[in-house]
């Protein structure tokens, strides 16, 4: 059970309703759990929005490989939430199931990095999310593995992505988000 409420719309300051309706017509209603516990700082809700939506609309990089990165990062970062949340955009993207069966199973996502079930592009996804998330700072191997196989543009939505979603498990961790009862995987 989260430790703050997850405000429903009557809840939520009056004057900035049109912001958590917003939240519901971008992100589904009824909303996802770690976007209602974030409606607990309701001046961030709209900034939040409009960062998050830019960073998905206005993404380069081909889904496929963010949303390896991303279910990579919340590996790393033990967010089950923030796994299961991105399985299904994961698929949808191109990630095939066995890839993310292995990401699921695995003790150490290191362990990944030798895998024959991903291409050295993948593998560089992979290193990347491991490392940022692990120690913050990358190497220099990491870094030029990843820029060699994308173009900077793309290698940047990737540093963003694993930034946001590093901060998405920091908040879900604490808080104690749970996944939503009507979610399913695909």
């Amino acid at each position: 059970m989260a430790r703050v409420p997850l405000p429903g719309r009557e809840d939520f300051p009056e004057e900035l309703r049109p912001v958590y309706d917003r939240m519901l017509k971008e992100r589904g209603d009824p909303a996802p759990h770690v976007f209602l516990a974030l409606c607990n700082m309701p001046n961030l809700l709209a900034p939040l929005l409009d960062f998050t939506g830019e960073m998905r609309r206005g993404a380069v990089m081909p889904a496929r490989y963010r949303e390896l990165g991303v279910c990579m990062t919340a590996r790393a970062a033990n967010s089950t939430y923030e796994f299961n949340k991105h399985w299904n955009a994961a698929l949808k993207g191109g990630a095939p199931r066995e890839q993310l069966e292995a990401m699921e199973a695995c003790t150490e996502p290191e362990d990944l990095l030798a895998s024959p079930l991903f291409d050295a592009k993948e593998r560089a996804v992979l290193a990347y999310a491991i490392e940022a998330t692990k120690h913050v700072e990358v190497t220099d191997a990491t870094w030029n593995a990843l820029t060699a196989a994308f173009p900077l543009r793309e290698a940047m939505d990737l540093v963003m992505a694993v930034a946001w979603y590093n901060a998405v498990a920091r908040i879900n961790g604490p808080l104690r988000v749970a996944l939503e009862p009507w979610f399913k995987r695909a």
